[in-house]
């Protein structure tokens, strides 16, 4: 077989060897001749509840969660108001009166609206599966822990 072009740097001495293209009628099969093409399965993402789902309809929920969206609010306000007053004595009172927002609201969101969410969520799940016995613990479940709500509301107001 004849060299094609003596110009053609692949054909030159000293340099590299080896970049010829291989001829596309020398590939193989991905397949056997006569097989049919199948897609493969995907597996099944988990999907994620939107963060509204566990949302229960108690009156009660409602209220903790406006305080809740309230102290944060407060802190928010209180920050801009403290860094407005920097290195101030009131700057460092409404600094600290922003932090106590901080943290009531995450006791409230720790103590009160988690327990209430849960009990939601246990419900949700016992009356999406069949069976008595599922329904009578997520019931039981969701009574304790409206129970427990209620008495650690009165033990507070007290």
């Amino acid at each position: 077989m004849a060299r094609r072009n003596p110009a053609n740097p692949r054909y030159q001495k000293g340099h590299e060897l080896g970049k010829t293209r291989r001829s596309s009628a020398s590939a193989k099969p991905k397949r056997a001749a006569g097989d049919t093409a199948t897609q493969a399965v995907k597996p099944k993402k988990k999907t994620r509840p939107s963060l509204l789902a566990p949302v229960p309809p108690d009156p009660e929920y409602r209220r903790w969660r406006k305080i809740w969206l309230a102290l944060l609010g407060a802190a928010i306000v209180f920050s801009a108001l403290a860094w407005w007053q920097q290195a101030t004595m009131l700057g460092n009172i409404v600094l600290g009166l922003a932090y106590g927002c901080i943290f009531a609201a995450f006791y409230v969101d720790f103590t009160k609206l988690r327990k209430m969410r849960k009990a939601a969520i246990e419900a949700a799940k016992a009356a999406k599966s069949p069976g008595k016995k599922a329904d009578k613990n997520a019931a039981k479940k969701g009574a304790d822990a409206k129970a427990a709500a209620t008495k650690t509301e009165s033990d507070s107001d007290s």
